[in-house]
């Protein structure tokens, strides 16, 4: 967990990869357990959630959620933003392969790039090349990966 102290107040940020939230009983820990951290913006990999699954993670999450996924149940990324924490999109770019999710935008009224990746787990310079190319605005935004 790490934080960001921006005008008089603190943004609490949370990176986990959860191996999967296709179970319900695991699916509400995980959130259960957000929230318990009181983290702000939450960072999940490798949710293993498809397309149509993510509307699960709805009900239970109050706030902003944005994500990746692969058209199987493997790999995929979620950003998950508090609702009391004020965040306005600007530019989503999801990987169809739910290996990086890159979201811009203003939180608490500061211009932010959140980035969250589930990368290969061997040793790829072009995957990391190709990503960095992807990540917008970085000489005037906020960089914070997950």
């Amino acid at each position: 967990m790490a934080s960001y102290s921006t005008n008089n107040s603190t943004i609490r940020f949370l990176s986990w990869n959860v191996k999967g939230l296709n179970g319900p009983v695991k699916r509400s820990r995980v959130l259960s357990h957000v929230k318990h951290l009181s983290a702000d913006v939450a960072f999940l990999q490798e949710t293993h959630l498809r397309a149509k699954d993510h509307k699960r993670l709805k009900p239970p999450w109050i706030g902003h959620m944005f994500h990746s996924n692969f058209d199987i149940r493997a790999r995929g990324v979620a950003i998950l933003i508090r609702n009391e924490i004020h965040f306005s999109l600007t530019k989503l770019i999801a990987d169809k392969n739910g290996r990086y999710l890159i979201v811009v935008g203003t939180l608490m009224n500061n211009p932010v790039v959140l980035v969250n990746i589930y990368a290969p787990n061997f040793d790829n310079t072009l995957f990391a090349n190709n990503l960095l190319r992807m990540i917008p605005d970085l000489d005037t935004h906020l960089l914070i990966f997950g």
